[in-house]
């Protein structure tokens, strides 16, 4: 896929703020010559031109690209957004711009930028990278062109969940984007599945690159505006490699939640500028995380430790698109594949739209005889005045499986219906695509579909024998060599 074309993008780049407030300090910062009681700046802003130039770049987007021996310095895009209004919580990252209800309003009818930066991101180099991320995950890796990336699934060997992530395959690299506070766990459950005769590096980019997501309605026409439409209408994942003041970024399509978006990868030297420049056109409203929060929980995507958790499976949280029945084996995929065809799913996450506030950890209830059906995973109040939460709920009685949406609960005294948010799936796409065509053909082609999974299944499990012995016999050549290396270094102190 080719880059975007050669274009001059006009951005407002405020001056920089005073130093920023200590920590645990929830002060905004700005100037008082510019900044309203909305927050919004109001003072004219100066111009300048920066290019889009992808000529000199490579073709495909890649992380060498990117100078990693950068030091990790955010000073200058925290600058940028306190001059915004921004105000910090005590983890040190952008809570709010003092913007919620006009954030909010734009993510449904505009667009929004998120600093995203505080998500973990990965690099995995090395010509196995792609088969080790595969074996790794729930989605099939192996299938990505270098341009392409998809949504996957860190499971325990229970197949219980740890994190969704995302995975953009580029020519020489692949990069991971993990979830907050993720990425030393999951960078360590890596390195210690990479045997030594695997080609395979893994390490942490997070601190030399900045990440931010365009998130509305109106996102494609931003794009259009800053003339870096090329990867417009592509599927999500999609990305391309773009050049700001000279320097690369990595455009993808997608942006963590439903909805048009788009997210911009860079380095950590051009994060204040390629903020300033996204947050520029008529319309767009920086988002904090305390808003990005609100709108996940509405859109149902489920995070670590509330809805991705040691007791559910990637199925029960609604994650099909981000599983592969077709690939062959990975941790976790024995347990999913049984799960799925016994048709086992007893709970399933659903949202929950309230008439009064509940809490995380409050039991739901059917409204009718109070039977419990489960428990508030997320819970968010949003400024218009909506109560809208997360929760497993059971969703087998009588052996079959019901479906919830529009059932009247109760969750911590509060009355509610439960509803299906967008993010979440229930089906794998390619049973989606039989169910639509319905009659006989779709009867035929499930049996040769069938056929085809059964004739896979006996490959697999071929292809999973010869696996195992390669690994036996690979081990056996390290564990030859180490006594090889002990017994010389033996004679050499004999």
């Amino acid at each position: 896929m080719s880059a975007a074309t050669c274009s001059a993008l006009a951005c407002r780049p405020t001056a920089h703020a005073a130093s920023r407030a200590p920590s645990g300090s929830s002060k905004a910062v700005g100037r008082s010559t510019c900044v309203s009681s909305s927050g919004k700046c109001n003072a004219p802003r100066s111009r300048r031109a920066l290019r889009l130039a992808a000529a000199s770049l490579p073709e495909l987007p890649d992380l060498d690209a990117f100078d990693f021996e950068m030091p990790e310095v955010l000073t200058e895009l925290e600058e940028a957004q306190q001059a915004a209004g921004a105000v910090f919580n005590v983890a040190g990252l952008v809570a709010h711009f003092t913007n919620d209800s006009r954030a909010l309003y734009a993510l449904e009818n505009s667009a929004v930028v998120v600093d995203r930066s505080h998500w973990g991101r990965l690099r995995l180099s090395g010509e196995d990278r792609l088969a080790f991320l595969h074996d790794q995950t729930t989605n099939d890796i192996q299938a990505l062109k270098p341009g392409t990336g998809c949504d996957t699934v860190f499971v325990t060997a229970q197949a219980r969940c740890i994190d969704l992530a995302a995975v953009y395959a580029q020519p020489s690299g692949a990069l991971v984007v993990v979830s907050p506070g993720l990425k030393a766990q999951l960078l360590e459950r890596l390195q210690k599945y990479i045997f030594p005769a695997d080609k395979v590096e893994a390490m942490d980019i997070s601190g030399k690159t900045c990440m931010f997501s365009l998130l509305g309605p109106q996102a494609d026409e931003i794009m259009q505006q800053l003339q870096a439409g090329a990867i417009m209408g592509e599927p999500v994942g999609t990305h391309t490699l773009l050049s700001f003041g000279g320097k690369p970024v990595i455009a993808a399509v997608g942006g963590g939640l439903p909805g048009p978006g788009y997210t911009f990868i860079c380095d950590e030297s051009m994060g204040a500028a390629l903020w300033k420049t996204l947050t520029a056109p008529e319309g767009v409203e920086p988002l904090g995380c305390d808003g990005f929060e609100i709108a996940r929980v509405l859109a149902g995507r489920p995070a670590p430790g509330s809805e991705l958790t040691e007791e559910h499976n990637p199925l029960e949280a609604g994650l099909y698109h981000a599983v592969s029945l077709q690939k062959g084996c990975y941790i976790g995929q024995e347990t999913i594949a049984k799960v799925h065809n016994l048709n086992a799913v007893k709970q399933q996450l659903w949202g929950l739209d309230m008439e009064a506030p509940c809490v995380v950890g409050d039991e739901v209830l059917a409204a009718g005889d109070g039977r419990k059906l489960g428990r508030v995973t997320s819970y968010v109040d949003t400024p218009s005045g909506q109560h809208r939460a997360l929760a497993y709920l059971k969703c087998r009685f009588e052996g079959q499986q019901v479906d919830l949406e529009g059932a009247a609960i109760t969750a911590g005294g509060a009355k509610g219906r439960v509803i299906a948010p967008p993010f979440l799936s229930r089906s794998f796409a390619s049973e989606a695509a039989a169910a639509d065509q319905g009659g006989e053909a779709d009867a035929a082609a499930a049996a040769a579909a069938a056929a085809a999974a059964a004739e896979e299944e006996a490959k697999e499990a071929a292809r999973r024998a010869e696996k195992l012995r390669q690994m036996q016999e690979r081990l056996a050549a390290f564990q030859a060599a180490q006594a090889a290396a002990q017994e010389q270094q033996q004679q050499d102190q004999q």
